[in-house]
């Protein structure tokens, strides 16, 4: 049954002990670049998986974590999943591997290493000498899949705090005449892009090229709820800007900006107050982006909580809210279906 961050999340030296007489296998895409979170192919090697898409064209990917990211929009059109040998270097079958889960090397865009064999006297081997558990394709990809949602909370934690603010601060410094990433189709094209136009600086030192290539393609052109320092939510009396990812906004029919530090109590003031409210923004869950409240998607009665305890999750979109919801319960539903029987079980 077939069924992003910088190289700060580095695969350790000890990955290296056991690869060092193995060199990379010949890329199966055209990119030297991930095509989920852009890291180098080649450094990552061990932990790199493709796909054959039922069109003939080729995507590869540094670690299962990408691949599963990319599984959910892609996984009916996949003709063929491969993964490197951790024994060989060379490209395997994935549904015929052998996968050894937890060992004592790390992992690549996650913190639970998962690592391919061939043959099972190979992953054997590897147990004996790290430590792990031998699993299956179809195992390992639903363990994957499932702690998807936590490993992206972790990777957009470090993102907001360090690798966009660095892109940000790199992009002012050379890239005086601005780009566009509008011109590229994806994220690959942009990095091989500021390779051939950024100054030595960047192209010489992987960390900084990721993090402009990252702030340039996620978060340049995001809209944010940007919270004054000194603002307070109206019904809690919390200061809203030490929760960026939770803030909400309401302007009201005046022009007056009323800060939140959740869903839950900007519905509060709304289901008061609707006559005078102009504008309802949210923050969408996964990416940090301004959205229109009213036309968002929420997550009701999951097993996340907020400053304030339960909440609700907004998402720009329901493809989104319903893989959130896969992973950590409640259901769906519009603005329109909030009231305040929602709001008092919450």
């Amino acid at each position: 049954m077939v069924h992003r961050i910088l190289g700060i999340l580095a695969i350790p030296l000890l990955l290296f002990a056991f690869t060092k007489s193995v060199t990379h296998p010949k890329l199966i895409s055209d990119s030297r670049w991930c095509d989920i979170c852009g890291m180098n192919l080649p450094k990552f090697f061990k932990t790199n998986h493709a796909v054959v898409l039922k069109d003939g064209s080729k995507k590869e990917y540094c670690s299962l974590h990408c691949f599963a990211q990319d599984y959910r929009k892609i996984g009916e059109k996949v003709e063929r999943i491969l993964v490197v040998d951790g024994a060989t270097g060379e490209w395997i079958e994935a549904p015929q591997a052998f996968y050894v889960v937890g060992s004592d090397v790390e992992g690549t865009m996650s913190p639970v290493s998962k690592i391919a064999f061939k043959s099972r006297e190979e992953a054997e081997k590897f147990v004996r000498e790290h430590g792990g558990e031998i699993m299956d394709f179809d195992e390992v990809l639903k363990i994957a899949l499932k702690s998807l949602e936590r490993e992206n909370e972790r990777i957009m934690r470090k993102k907001r705090l360090k690798i966009y603010p660095m892109g940000k601060m790199l992009y002012k410094r050379y890239c005086k005449e601005g780009v566009d990433k509008g011109q590229f189709h994806s994220l690959s094209e942009l990095k091989e892009y500021l390779l051939r136009t950024c100054p030595p600086e960047i192209r010489e030192n992987g960390k900084r090229l990721q993090a402009l290539a990252l702030y340039i393609w996620e978060a340049k052109d995001r809209k944010r709820v940007e919270v004054p320092k000194e603002a307070k939510c109206p019904i809690c009396g919390m200061f809203v800007a030490k929760y960026p990812r939770w803030a909400a906004l309401i302007v009201t029919s005046d022009g007056e900006k009323l800060y939140f530090d959740g869903v839950k109590d900007m519905m509060k003031y709304y289901l008061r107050h609707r006559d005078r409210v102009r504008e309802v923004i949210v923050t969408d869950y996964y990416s940090g982006e301004a959205i229109d409240g009213k036309r968002a998607y929420y997550v009701l009665g999951s097993d996340l909580y907020g400053p304030m305890g339960k909440e609700l999750i907004p998402f720009k979109r329901e493809r989104e809210a319903r893989e959130f919801m896969r992973d950590h319960g409640g259901r769906v539903i519009r603005f329109d279906e909030i009231d305040g029987k929602v709001i008092e079980k919450l």
